[in-house]
């Protein structure tokens, strides 16, 4: 019977036609296979939960087909109690975060994708409720990262698509005001492997490209300059690539919302002068050499 270490061992396979057909893929080459895009992602979206239910239920319905780890497991039945309506669920929100990022280790590792696929339904379910838990869950992110997760290809890519998951449920109640998410996640967009920054500013990018207002924008961008002003050698290549992000289209062309980004990236006003005003040159021709 096929193991969850059997099909890790066939998604490292190199698949690709020629002589190294079936040798094992390097790390940097697993990274760089890795493509998270929820937004075109072809499972399609439910746009409500079943019948009496809540998305975070129908997702740990499904998980608990799909997954018979024995964390998994214990989890399952340590919260299925506090799950069987909505409003069970946005009563015990506390209780099940803190079980969930709980478990949230590498030691759990085959139950690491359940759980953060859990996080991102229960950020459906609690919406802007959901906003305040947002620096226990970097922080449990992080750590994860830290213990050897940003050595895993997988668990990398399970945390980037919760990430994502939840930028998207979440926009509207973000995009009023940006800064409160950017404030909270420099842990994971200053994190020390580029790869990491990358996939973060790719999830944060959506946020601040949908921002309705100028000004928004404005405060988004001047919190993440300000940062790279404050720590360049830390901050400058993240910001870059948030930037570019934020501008990226579809077959390398501009996205259709990149011009008001540009158009505040080449105003001198939002510079002033002294070391924002040269940092921020130095970012601009960054996030366009990327």
């Amino acid at each position: 019977m096929a193991t969850p270490s059997h099909a890790q061992a066939v998604k490292s396979l190199n698949k690709s036609p020629g002589r190294r057909r079936f040798v094992f893929k390097s790390f940097n080459d697993r990274v760089n296979d890795i493509d998270i895009n929820v937004y075109r992602s072809l499972d399609k979206l439910k746009p409500a939960p079943s019948d009496g239910s809540s998305f975070f239920r129908d997702c740990l319905m499904e998980w608990r087909e799909l997954n018979t780890a024995e964390d998994f497991i214990s989890l399952y039945e340590e919260i299925m109690p506090c799950t069987q309506t909505l409003p069970l669920v946005l009563l015990h929100k506390e209780s099940l975060i803190t079980k969930l990022l709980s478990r949230l280790h590498m030691k759990a590792r085959l139950s690491v994708d359940a759980i953060l696929r859990l996080i991102a339904a229960l950020s459906r379910d609690l919406l802007d409720e959901f906003v305040p838990l947002f620096p226990r869950i970097v922080d449990s992110l992080a750590s994860l990262l830290e213990s050897g997760g940003d050595r895993e290809p997988d668990i990398i890519e399970q945390i980037f698509t919760s990430w994502s998951c939840i930028m998207m449920y979440l926009q509207k109640y973000l995009i009023d005001d940006p800064s409160v998410v950017l404030k909270v996640t420099a842990k994971l967009r200053y994190y020390p492997k580029m790869y990491v920054q990358q996939f973060m500013a790719e999830a944060m990018s959506y946020v601040l490209r949908n921002v309705p207002r100028d000004e928004q924008l404005e405060r988004g961008i001047g919190i993440v300059m300000d940062e790279a002003v404050k720590d360049p050698s830390s901050c400058i290549e993240s910001v870059a690539e948030l930037l570019y992000n934020i501008m990226k289209g579809y077959s390398s062309r501009f996205h259709s919302k990149s011009k008001r980004v540009l158009k505040l990236l080449t105003s001198e006003a939002f510079y002033g002068s002294g070391d924002k005003a040269n940092q921020g040159k130095l970012i601009l021709f960054s996030s366009f050499k990327l």
